[in-house]
């Protein structure tokens, strides 16, 4: 079997980061560090999620440039957009409307706003503890950003940190 090249290992370590945190510095050899980043990342991440709801937590309609820092946590990100889809009876742009009072929720019968109100209700957390949880949120997804260029970089030097700058032993007959 071929060995991977490092441009591809590279890729392949930064994907995996991205898709689970911990899981490229895994893929590398490096246990500890992967236990490391992981817990470090996906634990604030849950935070985030419990803190505020499933339906406000991973939702792009609500606040596009936070969800975009979210998406650092590819893997994680995605699993909870899916679960705020199917969660509830409302979808992620259906909730927006909701909770920003967009004009397509104010246009509905009052007995359906009522009654999108309540279904949504037992999934929403209001300020301050949607701000709380967005925040942890995007800190997640722009740590595991460090995380996948720490993994790449890994890669790329053969598992040392970037800041290991010891020269190899000279080889015999060269001055």
């Amino acid at each position: 079997m071929k060995p991977v090249d490092q441009t591809n290992q590279m890729i392949i370590a930064g994907l995996l980061t991205w898709v689970l945190p911990g899981a490229g510095h895994f893929y590398l050899g490096h246990k500890r560090l992967a236990t490391i980043f992981g817990l470090a990342i996906i634990l604030p991440f849950l935070t985030g999620v419990a803190v505020g709801g499933v339906k406000t937590s991973v939702n792009p309609h609500l606040n596009r440039w936070l969800f975009l820092a979210e998406m650092g946590t590819g893997g994680l990100a995605t699993g909870f957009l899916l679960l705020n889809n199917t969660v509830g009876g409302l979808n992620a742009r259906e909730t927006a409307d909701v909770i920003r009072k967009h004009p397509s929720f104010q246009q509905a019968p009052p007995e359906q706003r009522r009654q999108m109100q309540t279904t949504l209700q037992p999934y929403v957390a209001y300020y301050p503890a949607s701000d709380i949880a967005q925040i942890y949120l995007a800190v997640a997804g722009l740590l595991n950003l460090l995380a996948i260029l720490d993994a790449m970089t890994r890669a790329q030097t053969g598992g040392l940190p970037v800041y290991y700058h010891e020269l190899p032993p000279a080889a015999e007959g060269e001055a």
